[in-house]
């Protein structure tokens, strides 16, 4: 996953001149998706570990997505020029927000998870296919 966001990084800076707009365009927006599944990661991890509900397995699956998914923030972060605390910011805002969608309550989490689970999922394994999804937004 690493290797594929930092292919895909290269792929977007070696483009011509004219795609500053356009990296910047992507890489806000992407930065914001991984935002979002580190948050959705974070509290569906404390979420099943507070149901009991989840086995190991599942638990170390989602610790393994939203660490992911935070090297991504800040591994595209570094490429805007953003410095830490505005990353750490951004990540603190995401998560009060998705706790306030489920009434920070984790009885609601099933509308957090209709929300995100999919979308997070697909932002892990297709990263490629979200890249496309921006550069087609900003044409």
């Amino acid at each position: 996953m690493k290797k594929l966001i930092s292919v895909i990084i290269l792929s977007i800076l070696s483009s011509s001149a004219n795609a500053d707009d356009q990296q910047t365009f992507v890489f806000n927006n992407l930065q914001g998706d991984f935002t979002t599944c580190y948050s959705y990661y974070l509290l569906s991890e404390e979420g099943f570990k507070k149901s009991g509900s989840a086995n190991d397995e599942t638990i170390a699956g989602l610790n393994k997505s939203a660490d992911l998914s935070l090297e991504s923030v800040f591994m595209i972060g570094q490429q805007l020029g953003m410095n830490t605390d505005t990353m750490r910011n951004r990540v603190k805002t995401s998560f009060e927000s998705m706790k306030n969608e489920m009434g920070q309550d984790y009885k609601n989490f099933s509308k957090v998870l209709d929300k995100y689970g999919i979308f997070c999922k697909d932002l892990i394994e297709k990263t490629d296919d979200r890249v496309v999804f921006w550069e087609d937004k900003f044409k």
